[in-house]
């Protein structure tokens, strides 16, 4: 049998203690649980989420890309407009295809 030492500070050492005697378990149960719980299942017994922070070259790409969409966007409108282009009209039928004609 292997002994291992933990580093905690000691607000978390102290609540960590707290919980466990609640419990009725102690530290030892604790950590013995949680690695047979990693070794049977192969993983982490619990989600780590790392925060996402794109990278200058992705957030250039990202931003490259919305300006094509925008840009075919404004292409499609510019065929609108040089037809007569009635912004009511549009939205009233929008609304008409969604809830329906109502007089």
């Amino acid at each position: 049998m292997r002994t291992i030492s933990i580093r905690l500070n000691d607000d978390d050492y102290e609540a960590l203690d707290k919980m466990l005697d609640s419990m009725g378990q102690t530290k030892q149960s604790f950590y013995e649980s949680y690695t047979k719980t990693a070794l049977r299942e192969q993983r982490i017994p619990f989600i780590i989420r790392a925060t996402y922070t794109p990278t200058p070259n992705q957030m250039r790409s990202s931003k490259m890309e919305a300006f094509e969409k925008l840009e075919a966007i404004r292409k499609t409108a510019d065929q609108y407009t040089s037809q007569e282009f009635d912004p009511e009209k549009e939205l009233e039928a929008a609304l008409d295809e969604k809830y329906g004609h109502i007089d």
